[in-house]
């Protein structure tokens, strides 16, 4: 199986809107630089399927990009998705389902894969109902710390500490020959998500903000900076990617010193295209 990230940059993505900061007017000039809305892809490397972790608001153009690997799937007539696994109700998490809908893709009973929590936020929230009702998807409940066998390989949903204002938030562990965990957004480290990580082979995890003095005037960033991540994990015993970044993270400049130090601790950078077999 590959995992392909499909997009590296936080929810906004990278340049942000009206932003012009180093980063985004950087992002602007030279499209290399972009960075889109996070989400991965869990491809089969016979391309007989294709499954989203997440719908960022950059879903038309990372499914283009799908698209040009595997041009069609099984269980879909429109687009190469077999089905959708949700990590939580944030704007750049969800809001490509929408996309989904009458007005652009119309798909027809795409299975979206979430939690009870995040099940019930859909059901009650246009136009996610309104979705479900012209059943462009349907939605299968995922069970916490609960394996499932999905074509074949096994996924399995974990709690995170997050923002929870509209449900609940999970990350996922992927698992085939190698297992893979993906933990996009989270608000801080547990000793049971910090084991997690070192019982991997490979994890993807939030790298939103390099310091905490990232965002003028705020001090209650809520996402674990990078460098306090780096003092907790050992990437000698698991192969660790930061992605999730925000438009403001130091580390997106490739001749700054956040990034050397980072590179040179053993840890590793997502990046828009990234392939990671597993």
């Amino acid at each position: 199986m590959q995992i392909i990230i499909l997009g590296s940059g936080q929810d906004a993505g990278v340049p942000q809107i009206s932003c012009d900061c180093q980063n985004c007017s950087r992002a602007r000039k030279n499209p290399k630089l972009k960075l889109l809305g996070p989400s991965i892809a869990l491809l089969d490397s016979g391309k007989k399927y294709c499954y989203l972790i997440d719908a960022s608001p950059d879903i038309k153009h990372q499914i283009e990009s799908i698209k040009e690997i595997i041009p069609k799937v099984k269980t879909q007539e429109t687009i190469p998705i077999s089905g959708i696994f949700l990590t939580h109700a944030h704007f750049g998490h969800v809001s490509g389902l929408w996309s989904f809908g009458k007005e652009c893709i119309d798909t027809q009973e795409i299975t979206v894969f979430c939690s009870a929590k995040m099940s019930e936020f859909l059901v009650k929230n246009h136009p996610f109902s309104h979705m479900l009702a012209r059943k462009n998807f349907c939605i299968s409940e995922v069970k916490i710390n609960q394996t499932y066998p999905i074509e074949d390989f096994k996924i399995t949903s974990i709690q995170v500490p997050h923002r929870d204002e509209y449900a609940d938030t999970v990350g996922y562990i992927i698992e085939q020959n190698k297992k893979l965990l993906y933990l996009p957004d989270l608000d801080y480290w547990t000793e049971d998500l910090i084991k997690l990580v070192e019982s991997v082979d490979i994890a993807l995890i939030d790298g939103s903000f390099y310091s905490k003095d990232e965002l003028p005037g705020r001090d209650d960033v809520p996402h674990p900076p990078i460098e306090e991540t780096m003092k907790l994990l050992n990437p000698t015993k698991t192969e660790i990617y930061f992605t999730h970044f925000n438009h403001t993270n130091s580390i997106l400049q490739k001749e700054g010193k956040e990034r050397k130090e980072t590179q040179e601790k053993g840890f590793q950078l997502a990046y828009d295209g990234l392939i990671i077999n597993i």
